[in-house]
């Protein structure tokens, strides 16, 4: 019996086991040498420009709104009843003082001035009688005292009905313009009713409404600044009101306005003054620097709006961190931060739209 060996393939299972070992060392080179790269899934810093906010130095200002008025504005009411006769002045129209601005009628007090005129003339001719008499001792005293109060009532009614009279016809009490016209000819008025109203637009105030916890800051003849449309002038206080309104806590101060234009450059004057006149009911921004802690600048590209919140990013270690801040007053490309920064930050002048809170940040841009 015989038996046959099966020969195997020469070097079979030693080659089998060197491939499948290098197969498994592949992987572990890959790790070892990744160790090397960026940790997967972190962003690499946003490259921003970082400035410092600027010192604005110990004086700030505060912006409040104010309407512009004549110092002397004088409101005219019937003081006697009548119908209106005549209008002698139109809106607008520029008066000068004593000049007839309404007639009323005026028949019913005419006849009252004669009645009491006629009357004066009798105790005037009855007192004269009595006097003589009195003075001859034909008359007691107290005819005497009778006919000298007869005289003096006469006298008192005679005036009154002279002034009535007189009330018939509106004058102005100053030079001015005619700022509004409450009636119209034909129409009848009772003592009380507005006529006209007349305003002194040659000087001109603005008043505003400032919080009460400034008033210990300000002081009258302090210089201020007031804008109304294009019109840009100059002032100072010139009254305070020593009561604050328990409602609003505000205090009404009152600015003696210098009517000058400084964006035309032209000279005060009377040209001036003319110019002005249609400031008189407008309302504008008054500026009033006040002192506390130094303003705070930063470009106005730094800030974001977001709808209507106003947003910076302030870097600290390296991050960005989102923050909302106050903002006042504008000036030369740069907005002052109220509140929600410190002197010693710093932020990112142009924030990147790719931007986000907490993200890194490397200086530079």
């Amino acid at each position: 019996m015989s038996c046959q060996v099966k020969r195997g393939v020469p070097g079979f299972g030693t080659r089998t086991l060197a491939v499948l070992l290098l197969l498994a060392l592949l992987p572990l080179a890959g790790c070892q040498g990744g160790g090397k790269g960026a940790p997967a899934g972190v962003a690499p810093p946003v490259a921003v420009r970082v400035v410092a906010p600027e010192v604005s130095g110990m004086t700030r200002e505060i912006t409040v709104a104010g309407v512009v008025r004549g110092i002397h504005e004088a409101d005219l009411t019937a003081r006697v009843a009548g119908q209106v006769e005549r209008i002698l002045v139109h809106l607008g129209q520029r008066v000068r003082t004593g000049q007839l601005l309404v007639v009323l009628s005026g028949q019913t007090y005419a006849s009252r001035l004669s009645r009491s005129r006629a009357a004066l003339a009798y105790a005037r001719t009855n007192f004269d009688r009595i006097d003589r008499l009195y003075k001859d001792g034909s008359a007691s005293r107290s005819e005497w005292d009778r006919a000298k109060q007869a005289l003096d009532v006469a006298r008192a009614e005679e005036a009154e009905a002279k002034a009535q009279l007189s009330w018939t016809r509106v004058t102005a009490p100053f030079s001015g313009r005619v700022a509004n016209r409450a009636v119209h000819q034909g129409d009848v008025v009772h003592p009380g009713m507005p006529l006209l109203r007349v305003i002194d637009s040659s000087r001109l105030e603005v008043v505003a409404h400032v919080p009460d916890v400034l008033v210990g800051q300000l002081k009258a003849g302090l210089p201020v600044a007031f804008v109304a449309g294009r019109e840009e002038m100059s002032g100072h206080i010139r009254d305070l009101s020593p009561r604050s309104d328990p409602l609003t806590h505000t205090v009404t101060v009152k600015v003696l306005l210098v009517p000058f234009s400084r964006k035309t450059g032209e000279r005060e004057g009377a040209p001036a003054l003319r110019r002005a006149d249609h400031l008189v009911g407008m309302y504008g921004k008054l500026t009033i620097p006040v002192s506390g802690s130094p303003g705070l600048f930063v470009p106005l590209s730094a800030v974001i709006d977001h709808e209507g919140l106003h947003e910076i990013f302030v870097v600290t270690n390296g991050h960005a961190q989102l923050r909302y801040v106050r903002t006042g007053r504008k000036n030369d490309g740069k907005v002052e931060i109220l509140s929600g920064l410190s002197a010693g930050e710093r932020v990112v002048a142009e924030p990147p739209a790719v931007l986000e809170d907490g993200m890194a940040v490397a200086e530079g841009r």
